[in-house]
């Protein structure tokens, strides 16, 4: 943000060297008159359109000045963590369905010993992966590769080449739930570090401004 000084002469003359006394106001850069001009502003009004203009590039991300990336803004953060919650929403969905395939093959209720990943679809209000089947949700992730389409429910038969060995199956499934729990938590770090600077930038307006109140409230008595 570029900071420009405006001086001018006021009416008033010092008492000691007769010279009319000075006056400071300040133009940022974006801050204009209706006329495109650059707007002179106070030194209150200075300081709000440095924090808001602080405050305003936390929740929408900026360029950091030292290493030239991008931060993720609040708004950013906030999204990134939706998506993330709905596709651990999905591995949920899809776990509870493989175990209960698993039970029922257990207790005979499907003789099934092979389970297709592409017959099943994952609920069609989930955010991320609404109505996918189970296997595009899982390659997409990383879960399984494109190979695989079945998982083996049963514990003594080896799986076919495009099978999933059902424990082999949970565990890949778990880990990338942890995986994405872990990158949640982080995500959250970040969006409360962020959340909090932003406030401190709108807490910064209003003790600076009742400062340079309190500061020309004393000048005034003292006149």
């Amino acid at each position: 943000m570029a900071i420009g000084t405006v001086e001018f002469d006021l009416s008033l003359r010092d008492h000691e060297t007769g010279e009319y006394l000075t006056a400071r106001t300040y133009t940022v850069e974006g801050v204009n008159n209706v006329d495109g001009t650059p707007r002179q502003l106070s030194m209150g009004q200075l300081v709000m359109a440095i924090c808001l203009q602080r405050a305003t590039a936390l929740e929408n991300g900026y360029t950091d000045p030292a290493t030239g990336t991008h931060v993720n803004g609040i708004i950013d953060l906030m999204e990134e963590l939706n998506v993330t919650s709905s596709k651990l929403e999905a591995l949920t969905e899809i776990e509870k369905t493989v175990v209960s395939w698993a039970e029922d093959y257990q207790n005979g209720t499907n003789t099934s010993r092979a389970r297709s990943l592409n017959n099943a679809r994952v609920s069609s209000d989930n955010d991320a992966y609404p109505n996918w089947t189970y296997k595009r949700v899982l390659v997409d992730m990383g879960v399984i590769d494109d190979s695989i389409s079945y998982v083996n429910l049963s514990l003594t038969t080896a799986p076919d080449p495009d099978d999933i060995n059902f424990s082999d199956f949970i565990s890949a499934l778990e880990s990338k739930m942890d995986e994405n729990n872990s990158f949640s938590q982080q995500k959250m770090i970040q969006l409360q570090s962020q959340t909090s600077k932003r406030d401190q930038a709108y807490d910064m307006i209003s003790n600076v401004l009742k400062s340079l109140n309190t500061v020309q409230v004393g000048i005034v008595n003292n006149m």
